[in-house]
């Protein structure tokens, strides 16, 4: 960045904020969770070793910078053992354990986060403040880690069980969307703070089958089709398939588990008035809990097929080769309510379900074709076993989870199709069936997905690697906002370590940071999406954007592309850092400077009417913005009667301010008329200027 210009933006934030930096603070719980956050496939990991949405949001987002867009409601680990005994002498037959974790809150246990770059640094100059967007990484760099992310957790376990599990993730644009999970059991018959063993230490624990769960579901289908009980979703169907690999030769088939929408059974039009219609993929007809508001913009929301399936199965404590056979049982007919009130329907205990050998699929379900709400929340589980497991054995189970689909443009465009032949628009032909078939092809996107992760678990997670995304400086400017980034054109290919850095792209979102909020959804079906909206050499690290509007909010990503040379695999083949990565989450906005005459000042909108819609700022309904205001001067509003309401001390250096109609006693304002003093007024170079008076309405 251009030394004068850039000391020319900082001084315009004005003394006031000389030297402040403000870290921002995100709502994670961060001590007790960590996030895959790299790719299309977002996964959240818990230290307690469960998801259960009455207690946290959903996970599992896919793609992840949309709102709501999660597909894991719910999910389980754990294990049933046939018997074994404790201090006391009492003998437990067919136990379950859906929650094992019993300790884990001093090391070596706990929850740890790995990677193998430091994430970036990214700031943002934005009304007058330089903000941290990034998030202060606490957890370990390793450089020698095989995955862009390995996040651990390590618990002690009833009735003697130590776990690690670590999870993968990989920022490879061809390995985003999956996330391999290793799950080693290790027998200590310890399961408390200290580390003397609980039981007797000459037993065998017998039987013990490990199973694993997931809920799928889109988050956002369940929210307005239903509620935010994502327990008795109503349209949803899950089955298992075995699919045989096609990138390796020789191994495991794959035992996939998976989950996707289905028609529900009570919406049966997607306009009042219109004709029936088939809900599958859930076309946005309303927003809010159980579809309270109508918004018929028609694009379809729940387009994601979800699954998991094993990528290794030890034989036996002794035997830790791959288990082809495994996994043992499989059931999809139950959800969690089942799981709460340990019921397996048709069985008398898990454990007669976990060995009875029974592989359930989506047509032995109540319902099946036609009313996915015989079973809600479709919750399927595999079972791993049995083992017979001593001191000191432990078996390791290897699983990749993991969701696709059509893209979310292209769920877009086709649900204005559908929309328009819903409508009865002339030519339009795109119908139901139509529609149900494109969604049905995240199918094989899913099961393509499985493939690449299981080719890469075969490869002992070596798979080629994009360059880290570089550091990022957004500098919110006049009628412009600057992009400065970090020169990665010495940065060496994380394999061989040669440089081989090709270009770079820059990505842009107006409005709110995540796509499809619903301040930005609107009947028309238009959407802000992020673009891509430049292409830069190797050699450029700075971007001016001036295609933007004043007082509009700006997020902003930039990607580091190789050239292929370093891809031994493929060769010629450009990866892409993640674009994920730097992604500014604190809006920048261009401003113009600050004028020397306060005589000129402009409110926008005026009158304010909460129902404009469109006309008011996106993503922001009760924004106000000043403009042509002093570079520094003393807002105040009042009302028509004279009470004071507001004080803003507009201190940015900048001709605009904004105002979130939010009173100084932290209430929203009511409609009337009102009146903006600007007083205290000062030029660039802090000479008074003489303050005005300015009239606006609001209506409500």
């Amino acid at each position: 960045m251009d030394c004068d210009r850039k000391t020319g933006v900082r001084y315009l934030a004005g003394v006031a904020v000389a030297g402040l930096l403000m870290v921002l603070w995100f709502r994670l719980g961060f001590a007790q969770t960590r996030t895959h956050d790299l790719g299309d496939f977002k996964l959240r990991i818990e230290a307690n070793d469960v998801i259960n949405t009455n207690d946290v949001e959903p996970t599992g987002e896919w793609p992840q910078d949309h709102f709501r867009y999660s597909t894991i409601v719910f999910h389980n680990n754990g294990y049933v053992i046939g018997k074994w005994v404790d201090a006391n002498g009492n003998v437990h037959m067919k136990e379950e354990y859906f929650d094992p974790v019993s300790y884990n809150q001093m090391e070596p246990y706990g929850i740890k986060e790995y990677r193998r770059f430091k994430p970036p640094e990214v700031w943002v100059f934005s009304e007058g403040q330089w903000l941290l967007s990034s998030r202060p990484f606490k957890g370990i760099v390793d450089p020698n880690l095989p995955s862009d992310i390995m996040i651990e957790v390590h618990f002690k376990a009833q009735p003697g069980f130590d776990v690690v599990r670590r999870s993968y993730s990989f920022s490879n644009p061809y390995h985003d969307d999956y996330v391999i999970v290793y799950n080693r059991y290790k027998v200590t018959f310890d399961w408390d703070q200290d580390p003397e063993p609980d039981t007797d230490t000459n037993q065998t624990l017998e039987d013990v089958y490990f199973f694993v769960g997931y809920c799928f579901q889109t988050a956002e289908g369940t929210w307005i089709t239903y509620s935010r009980w994502y327990e008795e979703a109503k349209d949803d169907w899950a089955t298992y398939e075995v699919y045989s690999p096609k990138l390796v030769q020789g191994t495991r088939n794959l035992v996939i588990s998976y989950g996707w929408d289905g028609d529900h059974p009570e919406i049966t039009e997607f306009e009042a008035g219109g004709k029936e219609f088939d809900d599958t993929g859930d076309p946005r007809f309303a927003i809010g809990e159980g579809g309270a508001t109508p918004m018929p913009s028609g694009e379809f929301i729940s387009t994601a097929y979800a699954g998991f399936a094993a990528l290794h199965v030890d034989k036996s404590p002794k035997d830790h080769s791959d288990d082809p056979s495994q996994p043992t049982s499989i059931i999809t007919n139950i959800n969690i309510y089942n799981v709460w009130d340990s019921e397996f329907p048709g069985f008398a205990t898990i454990w007669d379900w976990a060995a009875s050998g029974t592989k359930q699929s989506v047509e032995e379900q109540a319902g099946w074709p036609d009313d996915a709400s015989a079973v809600e929340a479709e919750y399927p589980f595999q079972a791993f076993g049995p083992y017979d497991l001593t001191l000191g054995d432990s078996v390791v189970i290897v699983y990749a989870v993991g969701a696709n689909g059509i893209s979310r443009e292209l769920a877009i465009q086709k649900g204005l199709e559908w929309r328009d032949w819903y409508r009865g628009v002339p030519g339009a032909t795109f119908d139901d069936k139509a529609k149900n078939a494109l969604l049905a092809t995240g199918r094989d996107s899913l099961f393509q997905t499985l493939d690449r992760a299981l080719w890469a678990w075969t490869r002992n997670l070596d798979i080629p690697d994009p360059l880290p995304a570089p550091d990022l400086t957004v500098t919110s400017g006049p009628d412009v906002i600057y992009l400065d980034w970090q020169d990665m054109s010495q940065v060496g290919d994380p394999d061989t370590h040669v440089p081989d850095l090709d270009h770079y792209n820059i990505y842009r979102k107006r409005g709110s940071f995540l796509v499809d909020t619903y301040e930005e959804l609107n009947p028309q079906g238009t959407h802000l999406l992020w673009e891509k909206i430049a292409e830069v050499p190797k050699n450029v690290t700075h971007y001016e954007d001036r295609d933007v509007i004043r007082g509009e909010p700006y997020y902003y990503a930039v990607t580091a592309v190789d050239d292929g040379s370093q891809n031994a695999l493929f060769p010629g083949q450009k990866l892409e850092s993640s674009r994920y990565a730097n992604r500014t989450q604190v809006p920048a906005y261009a401003f113009k400077p600050g004028s020397s005459d306060a005589s000129h000042v402009r409110i926008i909108p005026n009158p304010y009417i909460v129902r404009a819609g469109e006309f008011n700022f996106t993503g922001e309904d009760d924004k106000i913005l000043f403009v042509n205001l002093p570079p520094y001067c003393t807002l105040r509003i009042y009302t028509a009667t004279g009470d004071l309401v507001k004080t803003i001390e507009h201190v940015t250096g900048s001709a605009d301010e904004s105002w979130d109609q939010v009173t100084d006693y932290n209430q929203l304002v009511a409609s009337g008329v009102y009146i903006l003093q600007i007083d205290n007024a000062r030029d660039l170079t802090g000479k008074p200027i003489k303050g005005s008076i300015q009239k606006f309405v609001i209506i409500r």
